[in-house]
């Protein structure tokens, strides 16, 4: 079952605005409410206990005589049909007088029970009868006949109409703002994401031909995304310089694959082009055989490079001195050396613990190399190093040295100092030291190499202290 597509960051931002903002109004809305109802109740309760000190006033005025009071009361509410309240006086149990009608409307049990102070409330009481709403108390009053109790309803119907006016218009402005909120939303989060549309449209321009195109820094772009684009540049950055150098390693794997391929095509050509004794046949067979050597040693180089670059490649560590594996690598190149009264030197000595197989041929490139450049009669010297923070492996010879310029690339695939590329020369596929620097950086360690023109040249396999043990 297909899951459905997440909601986009600018619906997200709608949604969050929309709720947020409905959120906020409805608090509001219902601030204004509670304080509307607060202020209502306040006004009603001053104007009852207005009431109260109004009609205990006319009784000691009227000498504590009941009948005055009654007359008041039947003055301010008997008149008019508009009444503002209702009022009933009580003695005991007994009704003295009450508004006209009102106890077929708000009999007396409706009341609340009366405070002990006079002037006092202690509870208001809420009825609603004949189409109007009552806000019911009862005032103790100090009368000539003793105390007596008023029993007061007043009319709170516009109030309470004008507070469920305002809740319709609070439920409609709601409703239509709904829909203002969202267009309101919808245009902020589009205001805030077209950074980000311009990020994707700056984005489209790039291509595998176009690498070199970037993000413009101006203008300005908000705080949230510097990090993100210049993030973004880096990467095109070393996605550029990735797709040279793997432009320049198909161009010269085509070449190196080219030279022998070419070699053993003449030879067969040759060859084959008219009947040869058994000698020459054969010389041609071990020409080609030499060249198929090459191809399958360029062949292994490569595959090592691509072993090597995967994270999970393996060490097989093991604990060894350093001098007896530089030793087996001096012995496999001292006929070749011999051969050009080349003299190899080996000074110092650490314990290792690395991947012996990988050091021996780290080390027989570096020499190699060493060794092919050196001039004849010479001297290549080994020295092994060590200190606390780790061991180091130097190769030097008295060569012609390295170019300033080339230094900085001596450890890329294929490249040479030699632009002629002179294989007859007896160069090798420039796999050398590439490889090397796969080595050392497996052991985490690093190859640097120093050179002056005319003087030598110096390489350094360093190995960082986790791959020394100390030397007892």
């Amino acid at each position: 079952m297909l899951k459905g597509r997440a909601p986009s960051i600018a619906a997200r931002l709608t949604i969050f605005y929309t709720l947020g903002a409905m959120a906020a109004l409805v608090l509001f809305g219902a601030l204004v409410d509670w304080k509307a109802a607060a202020n209502f109740d306040r006004e009603h309760l001053r104007f009852l206990e207005a009431k109260s000190a109004e009609m205990q006033a006319d009784l000691d005025e009227a000498g504590g005589r009941a009948e005055a009071l009654l007359d008041e009361i039947l003055k301010e509410t008997g008149g008019t049909r508009l009444r503002e309240y209702q009022a009933r006086v009580l003695s005991g149990g007994r009704v003295l007088g009450e508004t006209p009608n009102m106890d077929r409307v708000l009999p007396a049990p409706l009341f609340p029970a009366p405070a002990q102070r006079v002037g006092q409330i202690v509870e208001l009481g809420r009825r609603t009868a004949a189409r109007h709403d009552w806000l019911l108390a009862t005032l103790p009053v100090r009368s000539a006949a003793g105390p007596l109790r008023v029993e007061i309803a007043l009319d709170v119907t516009r109030d309470d109409a004008l507070l469920a006016e305002f809740h319709r218009a609070l439920a409609v402005f709601f409703v239509l703002l709904i829909p203002l909120l969202v267009l309101v939303g919808r245009w902020v989060s589009m205001r805030a994401l077209s950074p980000v549309a311009r990020i994707a449209h700056a984005a489209q321009a790039v291509t595998p031909t176009q690498l070199s195109a970037r993000i413009p820094e101006s203008p300005q772009w908000p705080r949230e995304l510097v990090g993100l684009v210049r993030t973004f540049n880096d990467m095109l950055t070393r996605l550029d310089e990735a797709f040279a150098r793997l432009s320049r390693f198909s161009a010269d794997l085509a070449h190196e694959l080219r030279t022998p391929l070419s070699n053993l095509s003449g030879e067969l050509e040759v060859c084959l082009a008219r009947p040869r004794g058994a000698s020459e046949y054969r010389k041609a067979l071990e020409s080609g055989l030499e060249e198929c050597r090459r191809l399958g040693g360029l062949v292994e180089n490569l595959l090592f490079l691509a072993r090597a670059e995967r994270i999970d490649q393996v060490l097989q560590r093991e604990l060894f001195p350093a001098e007896e594996a530089a030793g087996w690598v001096i012995a496999q190149h001292a006929s070749g050396a011999a051969q050009r009264g080349i003299r190899i030197e080996l000074s110092g000595a650490a314990m290792l613990n690395a991947d012996p197989v990988l050091f021996r041929q780290a080390l027989g490139n570096v020499l190699a190399n060493a060794v092919r450049h050196a001039p004849d009669a010479s001297t290549v010297r080994i020295g092994v190093l060590e200190d606390s923070v780790g061991a180091e492996i130097r190769v030097s010879d008295r060569g012609a040295g390295i170019d300033p310029q080339h230094l900085p690339h001596i450890f890329e695939r294929f490249y040479q100092a030699d632009p002629a590329r002179n294989r007859g020369a007896g160069q090798g596929s420039g796999l050398g030291l590439a490889i090397v620097r796969s080595i050392l950086e497996l052991h985490r360690g690093a190859a640097t190499i120093d050179s002056k023109p005319g003087i030598g040249t110096t390489v350094i396999l360093r190995f960082p202290a986790d791959s020394v043990a100390a030397v007892e």
